[in-house]
């Protein structure tokens, strides 16, 4: 005769399989949700990510996991997108500035404008790898986010604070 313990042990971990298996549609809706931030590798894509996740997250009413995950997607989608369109307005407001400065005749006429035109050099070679690595690791995180949610994992895009729930 079997052991009642062993019989329970067996069935457990087949349960848990079936639930997970059942939840694999959840899953793989909670993973494009983060994965569609890949389309921002094609520039304007940021937008397209962001009504991807949206259509998700509509259509996911009926599972509150895809709408939390759609949810910190967008959420982080939407951050991302508004970090880049202030980085990109500054430059081009930095560079314009610079320009116009170029052809002002103060300060002796001479060698400030110089001055200026290295420290623009010098400020754009900081900033485009600052920027670069940015875009591209925003982007690399979102998809580390998917394929941990389709891994079956929870992800988060910040850690929670002492006493938040879950």
């Amino acid at each position: 005769m079997d052991d009642p313990r062993l019989t329970v042990r067996r069935r457990g971990p087949a349960r848990r399989a079936v639930a997970v298996a059942g939840r694999g549609s959840e899953r793989a809706l909670a993973a494009t949700a983060h994965a569609a931030i890949g389309f921002g590798l094609l520039g304007v894509g940021f937008l397209l990510s962001l009504a991807i996740t949206g259509v998700i997250w509509l259509a996911g009413k009926k599972s509150p996991y895809v709408v939390a995950h759609a949810d910190r997607a967008g959420r982080y989608q939407l951050l991302v997108l508004a970090v880049n369109v202030v980085a990109v307005a500054l430059w081009i407001g930095g560079v314009l500035l610079f320009a116009d400065l170029g052809g002002w005749h103060g300060w002796a006429a001479g060698g400030w404008r110089l001055l200026a035109w290295a420290l623009l050099g010098l400020v754009l070679l900081l900033a485009v790898p600052v920027f670069l690595a940015w875009y591209f690791g925003t982007i690399a995180y979102g998809l580390y986010g998917a394929a941990r949610v389709l891994g079956g994992h929870d992800f988060r895009y910040r850690r929670r604070k002492r006493g938040e729930r879950a």
